[in-house]
């Protein structure tokens, strides 16, 4: 798994991949990022809703959409488990 997760979560230390990467970028984090978790909890939705709404941001901006769609989630660790939210999307 260490090999997949390229960063951690400058709250919880949980480490997260490039997509939540991306979803830092939307919400301006650069500084400091965070797990998918804290992120919603910042957000004040849960996982899924937030998920959702991130989702729909990204897929309107092509500067998001490109890393989005290059990034291969069906190697996420965390979809076996489904404790990852990558596989609602392609």
């Amino acid at each position: 798994m260490a090999d997949f997760f390229e960063y951690y979560c400058d709250s919880c230390d949980k480490p997260f991949c490039e997509r939540i990467h991306v979803m830092n970028l939307v919400l301006n984090n650069v500084e400091e990022e965070f797990c998918l978790e804290c992120l919603a909890q910042n957000e004040g939705l849960a996982g899924e809703a937030f998920y959702q709404w991130i989702l729909d941001y990204v897929e309107a901006r092509e500067c998001f959409k490109t890393p989005w769609d290059n990034f291969k989630f069906a190697l996420c660790p965390r979809i076996a488990d489904k404790s990852c939210f990558c596989k609602v999307t392609s």
